[in-house]
């Protein structure tokens, strides 16, 4: 990795290698000629790879949130459970019910995260069948990794033919997922956080049952219609006009990704980053989140000592590193920092030296 030490820490956008930003200038290609098809193909595999599946996947121009809105209209004819623990998670319902969708909301408190117990209760005591239940694997507003292994074990455990929709926005790339062995249908992420590039583009696993499901609905829309991007993909290319610049940056980033780093080191260099984050800013701020579901991609935390969280926010960006604030409830008594996509422990290290001034 580039021995060049970020000083960009929000949970995301995050810090992009000078490499990958080289890649979005390279010379303009058709995006249905041969060399696009070529390079589209073998980047699909390596997406399929990053998923760790054999089914589909697709890459979208878009942001996740239309991934998230495709997600539920190719795949909840009527009603689905939303999970929340935070801003993001409750993202789902907001979009199920401007589409007119029937949602039912399981809701945890923020820095809690979702419970299996509860949901299995809930699935016992329900008086709805749910097409699908939403999950967020990693809750960006506030820290709180998700069992999702866990999660949708539960899900299938109490109703065989209900989806799983997954937002992995802020955890792929990051944190263990296994898309395939958890039996996940709908699975996507943004590129703009643990897999650093420019945001711009979404990356999105699809099961052959959630493409059954999506068959079956006579109206998908048009832009995320996932029947079509899956005879598109089987041509090599994207329904629609693409970012080429993007899609030349993922495909380098995925190299990256997946033969020089590897899924697996990339995994552990991002949980030695969580837990020199917790460990270091211990003397001065409390976790706002229990460390057995601390998120390997972002932390939050709130000061100590009567500090402002706001202040800290500002006086680090006086000294040249940007922190993330604190979001929604939590706005004015944390702060956030990412700590993903290929932001090094070096990196990590230097920043954290100047918040222990600044903090402590």
């Amino acid at each position: 990795m580039t021995d060049m030490l970020s000083k960009f820490f929000v949970p995301g956008p995050t810090w992009v290698r000078p490499e990958i930003l080289a890649e979005m200038t390279r010379p303009m290609i058709g995006h249905r000629s041969g060399e696009f098809k070529e390079m589209f193909r073998a980047l699909l595999l390596d997406v399929k790879s990053l998923f760790l599946t054999q089914q589909h996947a697709y890459v979208v121009t878009s942001s996740g949130t239309g991934l998230l809105e495709g997600a539920l209209i190719n795949c909840v004819p009527r009603r689905v459970l939303v999970t929340t623990c935070g801003a993001f998670s409750e993202r789902w319902l907001d979009i199920a019910q401007k589409l007119g969708i029937e949602a039912d909301k399981l809701e945890h408190e923020w820095g809690k995260p979702i419970d299996p117990q509860r949901l299995a209760d809930h699935f016992r005591g329900r008086r709805h069948h749910y097409d699908a239940v939403t999950l967020t694997h990693n809750e960006t507003s506030t820290g709180v990794l998700n069992d999702l292994e866990t999660l949708a074990q539960v899900v299938h455990d109490e109703s065989k033919d209900t989806l799983v929709l997954v937002d992995a926005v802020s955890s792929l790339g990051a944190a263990p997922l296994r898309f395939d062995d958890w039996k996940l249908d709908v699975c996507l992420a943004s590129t703009q956080k643990g897999l650093a590039l420019p945001p711009g583009l979404t990356v999105v696993a699809v099961s052959d049952r959630a493409l059954d499901c999506a068959a079956k609905k006579p109206y998908r829309g048009t832009y995320f219609d996932f029947l079509d991007l899956e005879a598109q993909a089987k041509k090599d290319g994207p329904p629609f006009t693409p970012s080429i610049p993007h899609c030349y940056a993922l495909a380098k980033q995925l190299e990256h990704i997946l033969r020089e780093e590897t899924l697996e080191r990339r995994w552990a260099r991002h949980r030695v980053m969580r837990d020199l984050t917790l460990e270091r800013t211990s003397r001065y701020g409390d976790p706002m989140v229990d460390r057995e579901h601390a998120s390997v991609s972002v932390s939050a935390i709130a000061p100590k000592g009567g500090k402002s969280a706001p202040d800290v926010v500002l006086s680090m960006k006086k000294k040249g590193y940007v922190l993330g604030s604190g979001y929604g409830d939590w706005k004015e008594t944390s702060f956030r920092i990412g700590h993903m996509g290929d932001i090094s422990v070096e990196s990590l290290t230097a920043m954290l030296d100047v918040l222990d001034e600044v903090a402590g």
